[in-house]
This record gives C-alpha cells, sequence and structure tokens, in this order.
C-alpha cells in the first residue's frame, strides 16, 4: 500500500498538516505513518532527571500518537500507524522512511520568525537533506484536492530521470494539469526547454495536459508569487538546487524562501544525486 509519513510535533501548523495529509490519504487510498521526534527539554537535562522519568515521558509521548492515530481511523477511515523516535532528527526520520517503505512526506510549515530567518529550521532541513518528495502545508490550509500544479522549472540547474518521475508520479497520481513557468534573466528559446525538460524525464509531454510559459525577470521569487496569484494553483513544486559551500555564502535556496513565504502547499522534489 501506498504510504505518507506526516511530521508532527502537535503544534498548531503540525496538526493542520496531519489533518491535510489523512483526506489526502482518504481520497487517494493512502496509509498514514505519524512520525515524532522525542526530545528532552534544557530543564530536564540540568535536572538530571531519572531513567524513570524519561520512561514516563515516552508513554506518554506513545499513547499521545496512538490516540492520535485511532481518532484519525476513525474520522477518515485510513490506515493509520505512528513512529516514535529520539535523537537526531533527519537520521531518524530517514529510518523511518526506510522501514515504511513511504512514497511521500507531510510537513507543516509555522509562520517565519526571526529565529527560523537566521538558523532555519526542520522544514528547510528536510528539504535538502531527505531524498523523498516532501509536501510542505501552510498553517491555514485544508485539503481540497490537487487539480492544478505550477512546477517552477530553471533550465540553469541540474535535474535527474528520478526527479522528473517523482513530478510526473504526483502529475497522475492525482490527474491534474500542470503549468511548467520558466523564469530566467536571459529569455530562453522555447525549443530548447521543452527539449531539455523531454530529455530529463523521458515522458512525452503529450501524455499529460500541460501549459508553458516563460518569462524574463531577475526576481524569480516575486515572479513565482505574481504566477500563483494570477493562476491559482493547488501545488507548487520545485526542484531545490544543492548549493556548493562557496555558493552558499552567496545564494539562498529559492525552495527555502518559497517554503516560508508561500500561501499553497509546496511540493519539494528532491535531486537524489550521490
Amino acid at each position: 500500500m501506498k504510504t505518507i509519513i506526516v511530521c508532527t510535533d502537535f503544534s498548531q501548523e503540525a496538526e493542520n498538516a496531519v489533518h491535510y495529509a489523512a483526506s489526502m490519504a482518504k481520497e487517494h487510498h493512502y496509509r498514514l505513518i505519524l512520525f515524532t521526534l522525542q526530545t528532552v527539554s534544557i530543564h530536564a537535562l540540568n535536572a538530571q532527571a531519572s531513567a524513570e522519568f524519561f520512561y514516563s515521558q515516552t508513554l506518554k509521548n506513545q499513547k499521545k500518537l496512538e490516540d492520535k492515530a485511532t481518532e484519525l481511523e476513525t474520522l477518515y477511515a485510513v490506515e493509520t500507524g505512528y513512529h516514535l523516535a529520539s535523537g537526531n532528527f533527519i537520521e531518524e526520520l530517514e529510518s523511518c522512511i526506510q522501514l515504511h517503505e513511504c512514497n511521500f512526506l507531510v510537513m507543516g510549515m509555522a509562520e517565519k520568525t526571526l529565529e527560523q530567518k537566521l538558523l532555519g529550521n526542520c522544514v528547510t532541513t528536510a528539504i535538502h537533506r531527505i531524498k523523498k518528495p516532501i509536501l510542505i502545508i501552510p498553517g491555514h490550509i485544508e485539503y481540497a484536492g490537487i487539480r492544478k500544479i505550477l512546477f517552477a522549472y530553471d533550465t540553469h540547474k541540474s535535474m535527474t530521470w528520478s526527479s522528473m518521475n517523482d513530478i510526473y508520479y504526483f502529475i497522475n497520481e492525482f490527474n491534474a494539469e500542470v503549468e511548467v513557468f520558466n523564469v530566467s534573466e536571459i529569455l530562453e528559446d522555447f525549443e530548447n526547454v521543452i527539449h531539455d525538460i523531454d530529455l530529463n524525464s523521458g515522458y512525452d509531454l503529450d501524455d499529460i495536459k500541460y501549459s508553458f510559459k516563460m518569462i524574463q525577470s531577475i526576481e524569480v521569487i516575486k515572479a513565482i508569487e505574481e504566477e500563483i496569484r494570477l493562476t491559482g494553483p493547488d501545488l507548487l513544486t520545485m526542484v531545490p538546487y544543492k548549493y556548493t559551500l562557496a555558493e552558499s555564502l552567496f545564494h539562498r535556496s529559492k525552495t527555502a524562501i518559497m517554503a516560508y513565504k508561500n500561501k499553497i502547499p509546496l511540493l519539494s522534489i528532491p535531486l537524489n544525486i550521490d
């Protein structure tokens, strides 16, 4: 059975993402796995809390997850399990992905804060390190189907067949139409861009409902936001580029920026380059 892992810390935005994922799971017959990373407060560490304390906290968290799984099964009639972990977030999430053989992840995104701007958060870390598609849900969005996808495509960044396969999976899974939206400082040749997509995907674009738009602009983020406003897609799809250490000093990930700013769900597709 196809499986979604949804990350939750029971915050408001995470709870919204859980219900979004459950609605999606009901419509498309997915199995749902709730992933929670157990953390220990600095106060408990400073107080040198006993092993019994940590054990009791684990039992409480397990019960909380079990109750949430039961609630979702009752409300949405979807098979729901849970995975409680402790340790490094990325390592434990990767273990959960392998154990449950998930198709993609769902995560909620909180409003942008100064701390997030300076340090980033679990979502932006996962975007660049997890080798599975991640569906990022703004805190105010409810699931209402995915009928139109805006794919922000950059011909100057490397793409893999695996990445394109993930994109086509979502297009076909939701029977959605897609707009391929290319923003460049120098206006690209249409035929070259279409050839680039065909070359990377191995798919015939005639197999899907698509439109294509190219614009010239140096403000990529603003251009994407304006296209969202004009066309009203249900989902924005982007493939984050992996900057080198030197490049990262001068460039910020546009996918991470859109994850913070986006008003609609964002699907981040990994490059999967080892």
